[in-house]
């Protein structure tokens, strides 16, 4: 056997893939095990005996009929491959058993097959199949591969026509379709290995007596029409290894079989580009990224996944499934060749990437792609003055326009935190909807819930219920179930009962959360539109028991319906609530831009508040036009304007009583005792213009600005002081300054030489520019202690102090510890007296 440590150690399941689907399309790589039968005569008498060389001739015969197929599609030119893993160690050691299964009839392979079945700990379950699917995926994820299946070996090589007893289904080789397994005595050739690995991929007879040409199979639910009996005027079987004889001999000598036939196994290249159907499905890249031109950086953030083409096989669970890859993330810049910046080589990937450009291009694209198929993602376009998006149903971004003239250019400020709004072009909401379990009471569910119908599937009683499940009381949805005679209520939701959720109108995006049940489950979400066609569905990877987890469906096109939630793969949902609908408020992050997602085709206002009241859009409302290929990219120019709370005439007069006095950084500090540090809203319930740096927020530098301009007054004058340039010492826990603080030199205000009547620290405050009193644009704010003087008395907040002691405050006026991460300072509380 191959030595597979370091398969195992890269190998994960494919995407979509469930313990039931273990061979759904002949592709990627295959784990097969021979399994060879040494009866002991313990039961039946004893014909057959393996020896050495009869299980090297067995083998043999086994890699041959195996590999015709990677042979067959080498010989058809795509991009694909089949890699073939043998674990041959019970061929090599038989599996002794008390039964000679070429003296039976072929119907007793469970008897044997059984014990084998047994002996590998997979014997306690309901039939031969569901232990041989727990085999084949146990050997799977043991030899690190897509698929699994097993070859039964019966020894034949002493009996007289190397068939089994008559009477039974079969009398040479058989299969169960499926990834499941294949039967066939030692002396059959291997072409019918190969013939019987068709059937592992779910291919169909097309000789007499087998399958009939309106069969349908495989992951395209292709037809059998290279079946004998296809009624077509002038239809000729062409040689396949899929039907017998002459047919069959003529089509393993040419490695060929007819595209029909092909098909079924998921060997089907529509275009003709040589990539199969099942992976010539683009990669789903989703991302954002913006130009930095102060640092001549650009980023992008997103994330991408493969995505399976929609399995439509009318036989097996239908899981949707892909090999497909994120084998890189590429950029390129003004059309030029594409530079990889990663390479995660995964089903599904997170990206956060920066990259240096020059400051003159004027385009950049950026796309994932997969190395093996050349399968790639939509490109996500941007330049160095808009941010780029991947496709919205509206995106736009806003700015502060510095030159007028409504277009960002490079240089020009972004606007973080702007507020976009959206609603229906009559004013209405937008619908967005949240039904939870945990909001209603034990019992049946309303019939009026808010733009939404949920239902269950029972044939008679449809109505939904509430309750908790025991032990964990979690509340999810309950139903009816449909297989008791008498009126009992599950907890879970299944293919034949799923919970079906009608909108009132057509919603863009449905998600779903979710409770793992005892066994796990795989939640599936289909999601239709008016007319019942299927637009989309998705399933989850398994929710592990007693674990939650949110499925979401998507529409870019806003057309669901309806959908249906069910446990996937013969497990089963538990579900504690729906949403559904556009949420319409959205907030502009680094990259200054806004967008939304999955709107149905139609017109909408959108609404822009700006996060601070120093901003105003020229134009704060607007109309998109939202179309199949979504609308056009919006700039939205912003201005500088003075915060409402911000005195014009003299910017630390926060009283307006035309002087300056410690009264102004009182109100300030009051303000933020009352309402904390923050961003100052349109509608404060306060009347003291307390931003005096004009910045659209509050916070005790406001107070020290204040205090240097009193400071600067009272003391009739500036000058140098001896010791200037000396540094005082902060009382702080710990000692020096807080991070994020600067010790600047300190500067005293003096009215004779030598003589300091207050000092004044400057400290820069590495989070927010200010402008202080002496200069129009210095990045530091003052604060010296008050005069002798100075008004003290009930409501003061400082103490008269010197830098050499700590500063104290009233606790009741104002909060110690933003004060203290403000200057930086280590202060001691004053209580009331």
């Amino acid at each position: 056997m191959e030595s597979l440590e370091q398969r195992r150690l890269l190998a994960a399941m494919p995407l979509g893939v469930t313990h039931l689907d273990t061979g759904e399309f002949l592709l990627g790589s295959v784990a097969v095990t021979p399994v060879f039968f040494e009866s002991n005569g313990s039961i039946d008498p004893e014909s057959q005996d393996w020896n050495a060389a009869e299980i090297d001739e067995s083998l043999a015969r086994i890699s041959e009929g195996v590999h015709w197929w990677s042979d067959t599609l080498d010989g058809l030119n795509t991009v694909h491959t089949i890699d073939f893993v043998f674990d041959n160690a019970f061929a090599l050691d038989p599996f002794e058993t008390g039964y000679e299964p070429i003296d039976r009839i072929s119907n007793h392979f469970n008897l044997y097959v059984g014990d084998f079945l047994h002996a590998q700990g997979f014997g306690n379950v309901g039939s031969i199949e569901e232990g041989m699917k727990q085999f084949n995926a146990h050997q799977r994820e043991q030899m690190g591969t897509d698929w699994a299946f097993t070859i039964f070996m019966v020894d034949s090589s002493d009996d007289a026509d190397g068939r089994f007893l008559p009477g039974g289904f079969f009398q040479t080789a058989f299969a169960y379709a499926g990834g499941l397994f294949v039967v066939s005595p030692s002396t059959r050739p291997a072409s019918t290995i190969a013939h019987e690995m068709g059937h592992i991929f779910w291919a169909k007879d097309e000789y007499p007596g087998g399958a009939t040409w309106t069969d349908r199979r495989g992951y395209y639910n292709s037809q059998n029409l290279n079946a004998f009996d296809n009624p077509t005027p002038g239809f000729i079987q062409e040689d396949s290894i899929m039907s017998s004889g002459i047919v069959l001999a003529n089509a393993y000598a040419a490695n060929e079989s007819p595209d029909v036939t092909l098909a079924m196994i998921g060997w089907r290249d529509t275009d003709g580009d040589g990539i199969f159907d099942l992976a010539d499905v683009p990669l789903d890249l989703t991302g954002e990224g913006y130009f930095d031109s102060s640092s001549s950086t650009y980023h992008f953030t997103g994330s991408a996944s493969a995505v399976p083409l929609v399995n439509q096989n009318s036989s097996g669970p239908q899981s949707d499934i892909t090999l497909n890859r994120i084998s890189q993330l590429q950029y390129r810049v003004d059309g030029g060749a594409w530079i990889t910046v990663a390479q995660p080589d995964q089903q599904q990937a997170d990206f956060d990437v920066t990259v240096t450009l020059g400051p003159s291009f004027s385009s950049i694209q950026w796309r994932v792609i997969d190395d093996v198929t050349g399968v790639t993602s939509a490109v996500i376009d941007g330049d160095a003055t808009l941010p780029a998006y991947s496709l919205a149903s509206g995106a736009g971004v806003a700015f502060l326009d510095d030159d007028n003239d409504g277009q960002r250019d490079s240089s020009e400020q972004v606007l973080v935190g702007v507020t976009a709004g959206i609603k229906n072009i009559d004013g209405s909401n937008l619908v967005f909807q949240d039904i939870a379990a945990s909001n209603y009471q034990t019992g049946f569910l309303p019939l009026d819930l808010p733009d939404v119908s949920l239902a269950s599937q029972h044939p008679t009683f449809a109505l939904v219920s509430v309750g908790d499940l025991t032990p964990s009381g979690v509340r999810v949805f309950k139903q009816y179930d449909a297989t008791l005679g008498n009126l009992v209520l599950r907890d879970s939701w299944t293919q034949d009962q799923p919970l079906s959720a009608v909108f009132d109108s057509p919603v863009g995006e449905v998600a779903v959360d979710v409770f793992g049940a005892a066994e796990g489950s795989y939640v599936r979400i289909e999601a239709m539109d008016a007319a019942g066609n299927l637009l989309q569905r998705t399933t989850s990877d398994l929710v592990s028991p007693d674990t939650s987890k949110t499925v979401r469906v998507t529409d870019p096109l806003g057309r669901i319906a309806s959908v249906l939630v069910f446990g996937h793969a013969e497990t089963e949902a538990l579900i504690s609530g729906i949403s559904f609908g556009t949420n319409p408020v959205v907030s502009t992050g680094t990259s200054g831009g806004w967008r939304f997602e999955n709107l149905p085709v139609g017109q909408y206002t959108v609404e822009l508040t700006p996060e601070l009241l120093i901003h105003q859009f020229d134009q704060s409302s607007f109309t998109i036009d939202v179309t199949t290929n979504g609308s056009g990219f919006v700039q939205s120019p912003a201005s500088r304007v003075d915060c409402p709370y911000f005195n014009a005439a003299l910017p630390e007069d926060t009283n307006d009583s035309g002087t300056v006095t410690v009264l102004d950084a009182l109100n300030v500090l009051n303000d933020i005792g009352r309402g904390g540090v923050r961003i100052l809203q349109v509608d404060e319930a306060i009347t003291t213009l307390v931003d005096v740096n004009n910045d659209g927020r509050v916070s005790t530098l406001d107070a020290l600005l204040v205090l240097n301009k009193v400071a600067l007054i009272s003391s009739g004058g500036e000058g140098e002081a001896e010791n200037f340039g000396m540094s005082p010492t902060i009382v702080r826990a710990g000692g020096g300054l807080s991070a994020g603080f600067q010790a600047m030199p300190p500067c005293f205000a003096t009215t004779g030489k030598g003589s300091p009547f207050g000092g004044v620290l400057n400290y820069a405050d590495s989070h927010r520019r200010s402008e202080s009193i002496g200069s129009l644009h210095a990045d530091n704010a003052v604060y010296g202690p008050l005069q002798e003087a100075s008004p003290s008395g009930k409501n003061v907040f400082l103490r008269p102090t010197t830098a050499e002691e700590p500063l104290h405050l009233d606790a009741e006026k104002v909060d110690r510890d933003v004060f203290d991460h403000q200057l930086g300072l280590t202060t001691t509380l004053q209580l009331p007296e």
